[in-house]
């Protein structure tokens, strides 16, 4: 597979997945008596997502070079939840749409919410009429140089990290919960991540990532909006602090519960498309 269309890959890792009020806390205050325990406070984050049965949008990426180089990336996102029936979490089918040369590269995630279960991934290259199903050794691999891997793009289940509540603070001018999640398996590319998650509607804010060094890998900061009285992003920025790069990912034409179908979301799916 050529460079060109890696690099596209790799940077959709951020659409699996895939998530404002006055702070009343003093800045770095200890955790209160009887506060919720991290994994709690992740769970109760989660579970925005499980308000919405399903889920389409328009996506633009911006990838800018330290330099302040960019490329443009538009694309079509659908996705549906499943909560746990038939073993699944989630299904996403992403289809690029810009820049020409790359209309048509697909994307597919059976997102598995039973324990031990690897999640299905395939890509559809249109230039070569292929379908390649991304194994679970490919799904932990670097590219590139760069810290993103094809299991970046899915949703990790609750019981596969150690979360801890390391303290409660203000960010941005909200009170917002600071929530340590550690990898249980050895072999994770990330030591550790830190999300700030906001304490008046359980919205991520934040979120730090650590390489295998403890050192600062990225950070993702992510606005919400209000559609039809459930949270979704609006815009999220991911900066890689080690090389400078970044990526920033907007959402438009957002639609909710509009009715998508388990055969939206299958080979023939990738390979022509879903334009609902």
């Amino acid at each position: 597979m050529n460079r060109k269309i890696m690099f596209l890959i790799l940077t959709l890792w951020i659409i699996a997945a895939g998530r404002a009020s006055t702070a009343l806390a003093a800045e770095n205050a200890p955790p209160s008596t009887g506060a919720l325990n991290g994994t709690e406070i992740i769970k109760k984050s989660r579970e925005l997502i499980y308000q919405i049965q399903d889920q389409k949008n328009k996506v633009i990426l911006y990838l800018i070079e330290k330099d302040g180089t960019k490329k443009k990336i538009e694309a079509s996102r659908f996705w549906k939840n499943y909560r746990g029936q038939g073993g699944l979490d989630s299904k996403m089918l992403l289809v690029t749409d810009f820049p020409p040369d790359s209309r048509g590269i697909s994307f597919l995630i059976w997102d598995y919410s039973e324990e031990n279960k690897t999640d299905d991934l395939w890509l559809y290259l249109p230039a070569l009429r292929m379908v390649r199903r991304i194994s679970a050794q490919d799904q932990n691999d670097a590219f590139l140089g760069s810290d993103l891997t094809f299991g970046d793009m899915g949703q990790r289940r609750l019981d596969e990290d150690e979360h801890k509540l390391l303290r409660e603070e203000g960010y941005s001018g909200v009170q917002t919960y600071v929530v340590e999640s550690m990898p249980k398996e050895k072999e994770s590319l990330y030591s550790k991540k830190v999300s700030w998650i906001s304490k008046d509607n359980w919205t991520v804010l934040k979120t730090d990532y650590y390489d295998r060094n403890g050192k600062l890998l990225k950070r993702q900061t992510i606005e919400w909006q209000t559609l039809n009285n459930f949270n979704v992003w609006k815009k999220t920025e991911v900066t890689n602090v080690q090389n400078g790069h970044r990526t920033v990912f907007e959402v438009s034409d957002l639609h909710v519960n509009g009715g998508l179908q388990d055969d939206d979301f299958t080979e023939r799916s990738l390979k022509t498309g879903l334009r609902k």
